[in-house]
């Protein structure tokens, strides 16, 4: 019956009868109730405007522009202008506002879903467990019939919260409680997508996948990130965020020996994608923040992966705020703050990975409560860039810190040099002016 009742959700989920969103009245003008559509980046605003700014969908400024309050209005708002008969979110420019919290694990009626919901009914936890357990498994690839269950289970879920979004769209919040949770908005291969002033939480995989071979001991890994751009290019990321809601990582159970893991990144940019900027975000209470770049074996990725992060906030977040490869990278005022006893140890922020091309200017580091911080950490990389920054306090020298983690034979040399110039303006602010800057205006809620 559960399998059936999973189809039934799908249906109703994809069908034609999905309410049409509220066309917005453009004529709101309260506090940032209703920001212009036609509001774009600007110049020189890092990789991201590189080939021009990203306008999203500013071309339809003088044409509807859509309000929306749930999944189903999002999901249609997304498909507005697609070709008779084509399927998912359409190319045509598009401004969606979004009011209020859309929850995007919800059926067709808005009615929230939860794991039983898409759990499918030859699969269990308990019998995954005994299955798998390291002692009568061992270390070899996990498969059968549970895990073929697990894997049907995360399809009938990913088929729910999992939103795509098209080429040309702009998303924006409305006012200072804009909310989207508990799913994901996919970029894959699209470009010009403008994303600003709204609030993500709690992309939550219910289905994670036991790796035996991840580390010494097996891992679990999850599926869903926040945002995630996969092949995409001319993205903007702005006044946004990100953060695991109510359910962090520290109150989930141990399974097989190890703690269960149900989100992935915030924002992670794979696969290719290019010419981005994140800016003015605010990045806090979790774990694996965000990955440019997901392997040292894909050499496609050279020339690619061209990313600007400025004043954003990185608060209590584990690690990755990047964790870089491949890509030319510019990291310039940024804050970094960690707090002992937060629901996730500071382990590093900077990861300098395989082949990767790290410019890192006039960032603030305050961790003053970590024993021994370490904010940049080697992934097999060998350059970096890095200047006027500053953990708690001093100055950090950050090829050193690299060279010092270096332990092959021969050890591999850190060159003080990226390898490349930044062919736009960045305005960077002084070291000691950070904080004040990205606390004042980093976030959802902040756009004016």
């Amino acid at each position: 019956m559960r399998a059936l009742a999973c189809i039934v959700l799908i249906a109703a989920l994809t069908s034609c009868a999905t309410p049409t969103p509220t066309v917005a009245d453009k004529t709101a003008t309260s506090s940032f109730d209703i920001a212009d559509p036609r509001q774009t980046q600007s110049a020189n605003d890092g990789w991201g405007a590189h080939e021009g700014p990203v306008t999203g969908g500013a071309k339809a400024g003088d044409g509807p522009a859509y309000r929306v309050r749930t999944r189903s209005e999002l999901v249609r708002a997304l498909s507005a202008g697609a070709t008779m008969g084509s399927r998912g979110p359409s190319s045509a420019p598009k401004v969606i506002f979004i009011d209020g919290t859309i929850d995007l694990s919800v059926d067709s009626q808005n009615r929230p879903l939860t794991e039983r919901d898409y759990q499918d009914s030859a699969f269990d936890w308990s019998a995954y467990e005994k299955q798998f357990d390291v002692q009568t498994w061992g270390k070899k690839p996990v498969e059968g019939p549970l895990e073929d269950a697990r894997k049907r289970s995360a399809e009938t879920q990913a088929s729910v919260v999992v939103i795509p979004v098209g080429s040309n769209t702009s998303l924006i919040g409305v006012g200072n409680n804009a909310l989207i949770k508990n799913g994901s908005l996919m970029l894959k291969n699209v470009e010009n997508v403008l994303i600003r002033n709204i609030t993500f939480e709690d992309a939550y995989d219910y289905f994670p996948q036991w790796d035996p071979k991840d580390n010494a001991n097996g891992e679990w890994n999850s599926e869903y990130d926040n945002v995630t751009l996969y092949g995409s290019r001319r993205v903007w990321i702005d006044h946004c965020t990100f953060s695991d809601g109510a359910r962090p990582d520290k109150i989930n159970r141990t399974a097989l020996g190890r703690p269960m893991q149900f989100h992935d990144g915030l924002v992670d940019i794979v696969r290719g994608s290019d010419l981005v900027t994140v800016s003015y975000s605010y990045f806090k209470n979790h774990d694996k923040t965000m990955l440019i770049g997901n392997g040292d074996n894909r050499s496609d990725d050279a020339g690619k992966l061209r990313v600007t992060l400025h004043h954003n906030w990185f608060e209590n977040v584990k690690e990755r705020s990047p964790r870089v490869r491949y890509g030319q990278v510019h990291v310039y005022n940024n804050l970094y703050t960690a707090t002992a006893g937060a629901d996730y140890g500071y382990g590093y922020s900077i990861g300098v990975g395989f082949k990767s091309q790290l410019i890192v200017e006039n960032n603030l580091m305050d961790v003053a409560g970590v024993a021994q911080p370490r904010p940049f950490k080697l992934w097999r990389g060998e350059r970096i860039l890095a200047t006027g920054n500053l953990l708690n306090g001093a100055q950090v020298d950050a090829v050193a810190m690299l060279q010092a983690q270096s332990t092959g034979s021969p050890m591999t040399a850190i060159a003080a040099d990226a390898g490349w110039t930044p062919p736009y303006q960045a305005a960077i602010d002084a070291t000691h002016a950070v904080a004040a800057s990205v606390k004042t205006q980093a976030g959802a809620g902040r756009l004016r």
